[in-house]
């Protein structure tokens, strides 16, 4: 398969919006997460509702043992009593802590979220090999594949890169 985590990775981060509310996996992400288990990658994980939950879900079912739940302040779930770090002390520091700790990633991104969109920037400019799984409730259209390195997935993405940069220099 072309779109396998690169090799050489070792750690595989699962992310996705918290609007997503469908009740399993989709195919592909499900055969991305099997791919990482058969090469017995450590996989990160977050704990809000929506797709990291379904993450979690899954990789229990699977009984797979090398998950690391990423939190910030508190833990608010974990469906495998695995290990769990907190990668920063607010949503924005936690995510992106965990972006910087991969070395690959599966998105599933619904209805445009911003928080998603400026994650995928981040992942893109980092040059992690993403898959994402791009959906819409609006228009129930669906598309998958790898990260585009030509596509602006948040507009706005340097004008916060300037602010969060600015505002770390004056604390």
């Amino acid at each position: 398969m072309a779109s396998k985590v690169r090799s050489g990775s070792k750690k595989l981060l699962l992310m996705g919006s918290s609007a997503f509310k469908a009740r399993k996996l989709p195919k592909e992400v499900k055969r991305r997460i099997d791919e990482a288990i058969e090469r017995e990658l450590t996989i990160l994980v977050g704990e809000a509702y929506g797709a990291s939950r379904l993450y979690q879900d899954y990789l229990k079912a699977k009984g797979y043992r090398k998950v690391v739940v990423g939190h910030a302040i508190r833990l608010r779930y974990n469906a495998g009593n695995w290990k769990d770090v907190q990668y920063g002390k607010n949503l924005k520091e936690r995510e992106r802590n965990m972006i910087e700790d991969c070395d690959s990633a599966v998105v599933i991104w619904m209805n445009h979220s911003g928080v998603i969109a400026e994650n995928l920037e981040l992942l893109k400019r980092l040059r992690k090999p993403t898959y994402l799984y791009e959906c819409s409730s609006d228009t129930d259209q669906v598309t998958a594949g790898e990260l585009d390195p030509r596509r602006t997935y948040d507009p706005f993405y340097y004008m916060k890169e300037h602010y969060r940069k600015r505002k770390s220099t004056h604390q």
